[in-house]
């Protein structure tokens, strides 16, 4: 992968992943709660945004407001790890170092064209957060095509982006647009999720 931010040195991916497991808990999928530790709020939005320049744009309004040195992504399905970099020459990780780079190298690293790998395209599950750790984003395209977006208390995602967030009535009418064949799975997935995360 022709960028700086894929991470190929197998002492950083350790570091990060590291990093990873300490925020969240990667065993874990939504509903569940895959944090290790409660944020104060949660903000669910539509996976779709995680393909767009404004999801980059709110990862900037988050690095500046808690200061981070960096900001990272780590695939959880597939697998990160020496397997992936046999396949693709990085271990299914990225960093922007400086965060401020993130607003302009969003979309040209996680959504390369080309023969070149496309970080996102081939992601099911994968996560983001910030190097002062004050805020992270769990997204799970597999399987619920949702993301939820954990912050502290005196951040509101509606405030700083203009990404969609789904609220509990709206989070079920997605769900029940997505598995129209599958309502009872719906309506439980949005009852097991509401229970852990408490939308804004």
């Amino acid at each position: 992968m022709n960028a700086n931010e894929a991470v190929s040195d197998k002492g950083t991916f350790a570091a990060l992943s590291e990093e990873c497991n300490a925020i969240f808990d990667t065993s874990k999928r939504m509903p569940e709660f895959v944090f290790r530790r409660a944020f104060d709020r949660y903000f669910a939005i539509e996976y779709a945004y995680v393909y767009e320049e404004q999801f980059g744009l709110l990862l900037s309004k988050l690095s500046t407001l808690f200061e981070d040195e960096s900001i990272h992504y780590m695939l959880l399905d597939p697998k990160p790890g020496d397997d992936y970099f046999r396949m693709t020459s990085y271990f299914g990780a990225v960093s922007f170092k400086p965060a401020s780079s993130v607003e302009e190298r969003y979309m040209p690293v996680m959504s390369m064209k080309g023969n070149l790998p496309r970080v996102l395209v081939s992601a099911n599950a994968g996560v983001f957060w910030g190097s002062s750790r004050k805020w992270a984003i769990h997204c799970d395209r597999i399987s619920w095509e949702t993301a939820v977006i954990a912050v502290p208390e005196n951040v509101d995602v509606r405030a700083i982006s203009s990404i969609r967030c789904l609220d509990a009535m709206t989070l079920s009418s997605y769900m029940e647009s997505q598995y129209h064949w599958k309502l009872a799975t719906a309506a439980e997935f949005c009852r097991r999720f509401l229970a852990n995360y408490q939308l804004q």
